[in-house]
């Protein structure tokens, strides 16, 4: 019981983290619809995240995020999710199991505007609007140089990263 309750606030967390300023309604949606796609969308993020429990590899981890862009939604701006917002959900969701020992590290974290200016990125490019992988990749690939210089995991890198911006 208290770690379902745990497993529905951390969805909470994800979806408020991963649909901030995203606009990813379509009109004005009823919150019943919004519901159910987010029902939906939590079903498929469990099942992926299943896999998790045992290490993936980086070609697997954006399969998986490829997956979320492929689900379609009639409650949906563009009718599913781009890159950008797919990689955020799977990603964000995935770093709140890791730091509960409930998966293995993940091979990525979440990409957004913050994590791309502690990493020194210039031209910062909004993560609502990433529309293809080799965007992500771009500040995956910064992250990746940043944490070989330390000696750590992406996943790690990120939560210093995180906890110096919060301190």
């Amino acid at each position: 019981m208290k770690k379902q309750y745990l497993l529905n606030e951390i969805w909470g967390l994800t979806i408020g983290g991963a649909f901030q300023r995203a606009n990813v309604y379509r009109g004005t949606q009823s919150e019943q619809m919004k519901n159910d796609f987010k029902r939906e969308l939590k079903a498929l993020i469990d099942g992926i995240a299943q896999h998790y429990k045992l290490k993936v590899s980086e070609k697997s981890h954006l399969k998986n995020i490829e997956k979320i862009t492929e689900f379609k939604h009639e409650c949906l701006a563009l009718h599913q999710l781009n890159f950008g917002i797919s990689q955020k959900v799977l990603n964000l969701y995935l770093k709140y199991l890791w730091c509960m020992d409930e998966i293995e590290t993940p091979p990525h974290f979440p990409v957004d505007r913050i994590i791309q200016q502690e990493l020194g990125i210039k031209k910062i490019q909004p993560w609502t609007q990433m529309k293809t992988e080799e965007d992500y990749l771009q500040v995956i690939q910064k992250a990746r140089e940043k944490a070989k210089e330390i000696d750590c995991s992406l996943a790690e890198l990120e939560l210093m990263l995180y906890k110096r911006r919060s301190s």
